[in-house]
């Protein structure tokens, strides 16, 4: 199990109505957040302590509201759709990651086969 990889993104619903996703940017392109299984936890444990640890946003402020499988040659990943409204203002995020516009995740989301289509 320790090679299976989740994959995980948070739904930032804005108080403008617009909505803002939770990427990884690496090498000019986004990413989903991912992580590998733990032995010791769950997928959705091994994404929740990731988000905590390396995103730095108190999990207690998200809600799980989708789960899917995100297909590409090359694996096949669960993929966890969190979300959260703003409350105050933006969520402070690590600085790996960042928070971006529906037009970015559209483009992510195109490079994946989605079992099952998100209902974002």
């Amino acid at each position: 199990m320790s090679n299976k990889k989740v994959a995980g993104t948070i739904i930032l619903h804005l108080n403008d109505g617009s909505k803002k996703f939770l990427v990884h940017p690496v090498d000019g392109s986004m990413q989903f957040v991912t992580t590998k299984v733990s032995e010791e936890m769950t997928a959705l444990a091994s994404m929740l302590q990731i988000i905590k640890e390396e995103v730095l946003l108190d999990v207690t402020s998200i809600n799980l509201v989708e789960l899917t499988n995100a297909h590409t040659e090359v694996e096949n990943m669960p993929l966890f759709v969190f979300e959260m409204n703003e409350d105050s203002g933006i969520p402070t995020i690590g600085s790996t990651y960042v928070w971006e516009k529906p037009s970015e995740l559209k483009n992510l989301l195109s490079s994946f086969e989605i079992e099952g289509v998100p209902m974002f």
